[in-house]
């Protein structure tokens, strides 16, 4: 749930506001909204779903990569906050869990301790079927979890002489979900490669020092040749900053500048050096009341466009 006040900052409103809308939506006490013992209103994903439809919010779906070849950029930790932050606002969001390591599937799903379970191996070796190997975390929030099976996914990709440029399109195109996101392996790999087809936006995260913005230029260049054999892969890049420190601006705009001369823009929102964020890449969730937790909310405003759609 979230908090009248976050939720009017996300949509640019005052927490006054909020209150109109709410007894204009009609939005059902208990239901829609919480009043805790603190007596400060949160509101539910189902709520908050009918302030923005009231609103004219396109739920359009919304197909995002999280990819970069460089590790340790922190993309599992931003793939997992996102898609919680997403949920929470009400948009029905499936996680697709791409790297064989399986840490956002340990995260959303911590039950799964063993391999008993269907991953992208065993779909495309068609001993599973997608859509009955999705895990439902909660009502708005769901999972394809990946385990060490996947480590001969590429393989089987290749066995399977799998059609990489419209594959996800035939499985999720029919599928309920207003968002998909793809948390994916720090590699240029097949599976890589079939996400980015099927997604309209890649988040590229990247810390600013060198081998970043090495791996960013090397996955760009790998984007731009793919999209050569596979026309469906239109998708846009943008880069998101980990691990900004403002004290630090110079250097920082220096090397943004170095990321903008490859022909992508950076997001607005930055993840600002933060411990919380750095203790999230243990265990992925990042506390509330946290610089790291503003920054997921400022991001998943952005991605939705929600200041642009809704003032």
């Amino acid at each position: 749930m979230i908090q009248g006040a976050e939720l009017g900052s996300m949509l640019n409103l005052k927490p006054q506001a909020i209150s109109n809308i709410r007894q204009r939506c009609d939005l059902e006490d208990g239901v829609d909204s919480i009043v805790a013992k603190n007596n400060r209103r949160y509101y539910t994903p189902r709520g908050i779903r009918k302030i923005l439809k009231s609103r004219g919010h396109d739920f359009t779906r919304r197909n995002i990569s999280v990819c970069n070849v460089k590790g340790g950029v922190g993309k599992t930790t931003i793939s997992v906050n996102l898609a919680r932050k997403l949920s929470s606002l009400g948009f029905k969001t499936l996680l697709v869990d791409l790297d064989k390591q399986g840490n956002a599937t340990d995260q959303l799903w911590p039950q799964s301790v063993s391999m008993n379970f269907p991953c992208m191996y065993d779909i495309i070796d068609n001993q599973a079927e997608f859509d009955s190997s999705i895990v439902e975390i909660n009502e708005y929030l769901s999972l394809l979890p990946s385990n060490l099976k996947n480590q001969l996914l590429e393989g089987k990709i290749t066995e399977k002489r799998i059609n990489q440029g419209t594959y996800f399109s035939r499985i999720l195109n029919q599928l309920d979900y207003d968002i998909v996101i793809f948390d994916t392996e720090p590699n240029l790999s097949q599976i890589n490669m079939m996400a980015l087809a099927y997604s309209n936006l890649n988040i590229a995260p990247i810390r600013l020092d060198k081998n970043s913005i090495d791996g960013l230029e090397l996955l760009l260049q790998f984007i731009k040749e793919q999209s050569k054999e596979w026309p469906e892969m239109k998708l846009e890049t943008k880069v998101l900053i980990n691990g900004f420190d403002k004290r630090m601006l110079t250097e920082s705009l220096k090397k943004i500048s170095e990321v903008n001369s490859l022909g992508v823009q950076t997001f607005e929102t930055a993840m600002r050096i933060d411990n919380s964020f750095v203790k999230a890449q243990d265990n992925y969730e990042i506390k509330k009341s946290t610089k790291a937790y503003e920054d997921v909310s400022f991001l998943a405003t952005e991605v939705l466009g929600l200041g642009k759609a809704l003032q």
